[in-house]
């Protein structure tokens, strides 16, 4: 029998300390198995090993869904579409921009406005350890941790762009979020960091405007995003890396009982913070196709326990040419 809404809401309160940030999260564990299930997830996120855990070891689960046949992700749209699914997006985060920035980045009530002054360098530290994580993805193909640009997609306030920008010449943070990016650059000139732009998007072939990357990073954004809209940004993403170039990408790979199809999507409602997935064999797909090879596939939890998550490193071939030039 599947968890109640009522035992994923106390597993919020009871394992990590905190209220869950909306329906529709609660809503992505109503299909683990049991209460023990929705423990060993909870226990196992990456959430709790960094705030609460710290010295806890407790392996996340696998072998889930396992016995899953087929998924029901249709990637089909037209242009139209696309772009109204990306304006949609664009609006709701233009809107968290507005109210809650930080705590739009970092679900935790310490980073709510009320809050932030107190704990705003602890939030901006906390990207410093991610952007080790990511770079260990390098370090274990002996790959170069140093670079000449690098790109942030979905940077929001700049968390992980001003960690990044220790590592190279420039980065670039890019976002769909003005509210967003307007505190980023206050923050990086604040903090004095002279290496960092933070660019708008109002569409995904805005994407190409920025020249080629040697490292394109992006963790926690493409999930909010509808598949289509995930896809083809994975796509511009990939397709803006130099040769030789890595990118190092999270995304939800499955979420039990997901199935898309743009036509209903775009007559549907839709919760403020959704989470969507990208089925593996599109993933590959584009991997292929941009010329690019796999370096290492991570599951990382952090999709919550209703979805498998991964991050996934890709390297370009040094004799593939991106189609944008720097």
């Amino acid at each position: 029998m599947a968890v109640t809404r009522e035992q994923v809401v106390d597993a919020y309160r009871l394992i990590l300390g905190r209220e869950p940030e909306s329906e529709a999260v609660i809503e992505s564990f109503l299909h683990v198995t049991d209460w023990r299930q929705l423990r060993e997830i909870f226990l196992g996120s990456q959430e709790f090993a960094q705030t609460i855990g710290a010295g806890y070891s407790h392996a996340l689960p696998v072998g889930r869904y396992l016995d899953v046949r087929g998924v029901e992700v249709d990637l089909r749209c037209s242009d139209v579409q696309l772009q109204q699914m990306f304006d949609r997006i664009g609006a709701e985060w233009k809107k968290f921009g507005e109210t809650e920035p930080h705590w739009s980045v970092l679900v935790s009530d310490d980073f709510r406005q009320e809050n932030l002054a107190a704990n705003i360098d602890r939030f901006y530290a906390s990207g410093k350890p991610d952007i080790d994580i990511h770079l260990n993805f390098l370090r274990r193909s002996a790959l170069p941790t140093s670079f000449r640009r690098a790109m942030d997609f979905g940077c929001g306030v700049g968390r992980l762009t001003l960690a990044l920008a220790e590592h190279v010449e420039e980065v670039v943070g890019v976002d769909i979020s003005p509210p967003h990016l307007a505190l980023a650059r206050e923050r990086a000139d604040a903090v004095g960091a002279g290496n960092v732009t933070f660019e708008a998007i109002e569409s995904v072939a805005d994407l190409g405007r920025f020249g080629a990357f040697d490292l394109i990073i992006s963790r926690i954004v493409l999930q909010h995003n509808p598949p289509p809209v995930m896809a083809a940004i994975y796509c511009r993403l990939l397709d803006a890396l130099a040769p030789g170039g890595s990118a190092i990408v999270q995304m939800p790979t499955y979420i039990a009982g997901q199935s898309f199809a743009a036509d209903s999507y775009l007559t549907s409602d839709q919760p403020s913070m959704e989470m969507n997935a990208l089925p593996q064999a599109d993933i590959f797909r584009i991997i292929d196709s941009a010329g690019c090879v796999p370096i290492e596939i991570r599951e990382d939890g952090a999709a919550g326990g209703g979805a498998i998550s991964h991050t996934i490193a890709v390297r370009k071939r040094e004799g593939h040419q991106s189609s944008v030039r720097a």
